[in-house]
């Protein structure tokens, strides 16, 4: 792989930094957290049925 083989990073790969670093359980998430989820798993499905991830 070279220098310029890196593909930029896409709201799903965001999605699955963000669900690494809540708690395993659902039920032990901050509103905050769930918050931070949901915009993100907004973001990825968006993303994935060609749509721009910023649109509402």
């Amino acid at each position: 792989m070279g220098l310029f083989s890196r593909k930029a990073e896409t709201e799903t790969d965001r999605l699955a930094t963000t669900v690494a670093s809540l708690p395993p359980q659902a039920a032990d998430w901050t509103p905050q957290q769930l918050a931070q989820f949901t915009e993100q798993s907004n973001r990825a499905m968006r993303e994935q049925n060609g749509i721009a991830p910023d649109a509402s």
